[in-house]
């Protein structure tokens, strides 16, 4: 596509003057080249190739568009400081954007990996009420705030799927819109203010399934919104709780607490539970379990594997939980 402006110097970059060619429906963007161009020339389905796409402002892909490269040999890299590395919908109307098989390398530069903020309908497919967009087998690192963010009244039948997100910020995954998928995602964090969290769910009606916190230097998940499902799920290796439960009207199935109060991430001995739930109303913990492993042959230091209301227990909210280790017992009913 004409007016395409390379950038020299880029690790893995095409032989200079290479410039975006369709193929087919894909338009081939080669290392260097402009996304952005691409799409301002109309390009709607992009393959990227081996290499770096060095971004200087958010890209911002239009309604409908896919965008797919080589894996981890596709990086997109932020190089100034901005809001996010991709925005899609950014406050707008949008729907079935795709992002597939690529790095996004922020930098400690643009705040956010990726930012749904879809607002409206007006155009979708269908007349579909929701945006349905896809995230898939992406590896985001260093947001200065969060990973993903998810937001926006319209950020709606989104499946986020194999995603991984390292030294976040503040959140791997910022969940506040309603009715999204996660699965087989995981995230790490950098940063210890006492509230950050791999997973923050402030939304409603979502759905986790096979998803991992990890050193992560407050929690694991922090669970603040009421009829999600957390399916096979766990936290490990945390500096605070594990799974730190504020809000009831969930649903916990197989999940799985390992090693909250980690020494490794500034963890103290007896300092953080596997389980610690506030508010337990019309809440539902089935098999689910809290160990500490003694890493390393460290001593455990998780104090309780379930810190939870009486009520749960008394109502039969908490079925077939299990652990071993905790320095403090596996469950306290307060």
């Amino acid at each position: 596509m004409a007016g395409m402006v390379g950038l020299a110097g880029v690790a893995g970059a095409e032989p200079a003057g290479m410039q975006a060619s369709p193929m087919g429906p894909w338009t081939y963007v080669p290392p260097g080249e402009s996304i952005k161009a691409a799409f301002d020339a109309g390009a709607r389905a992009i393959q990227l190739g081996d290499g770096d796409y060095r971004l200087t402002e958010t890209l911002v892909p239009p309604s409908g568009a896919v965008v797919r490269g080589l894996g981890r040999r596709t990086r997109l890299l932020a190089t100034t400081v901005m809001n996010a590395a991709v925005a899609i919908g950014n406050g707008g109307a949008i729907e079935a954007v795709q992002i597939s098989d690529l790095m996004i390398e922020c930098d400690g530069k643009a705040k956010t990996g990726i930012d749904l903020n879809v607002v409206g309908t007006s155009g979708n497919y269908y007349w579909e009420p929701d945006s349905i967009c896809r995230l898939d087998n992406l590896r985001i690192y260093q947001p200065v705030l969060d990973g993903i963010n998810y937001r926006g009244e319209d950020t709606q039948s989104c499946v986020s799927s194999r995603v991984r997100v390292r030294d976040a910020g503040r959140y791997g995954y910022n969940v506040q819109a309603p009715d999204n998928w996660w699965i087989a995602c995981e995230a790490t964090t950098s940063t210890s203010t006492g509230s950050t969290a791999g997973f923050g769910v402030f939304g409603s009606n979502n759905f986790f399934q096979s998803c991992k916190a990890w050193y992560c230097r407050d929690y694991g998940f922090h669970v603040k919104g009421v009829r999600n499902k957390f399916i096979g799920c766990e936290s490990q290796d945390t500096r605070s709780h594990g799974w730190y439960i504020e809000w009831g009207r969930n649903v916990y199935t197989g999940c799985t607490a390992d090693s909250a109060s980690f020494y490794d991430v500034g963890g103290t001995s007896a300092g953080a539970d596997g389980f610690h739930v506030l508010e337990g109303d019309d809440t539902s913990m089935v098999g689910c379990q809290a160990f500490d492993r003694k890493a390393g042959g460290h001593a455990a230091q998780q104090r309780y594997g379930f810190n939870i209301p009486a009520s749960m227990i008394t109502n039969g909210q908490l079925v077939g939980h299990s652990g071993y280790d905790n320095v403090t017992g596996l469950l306290n009913r307060r």
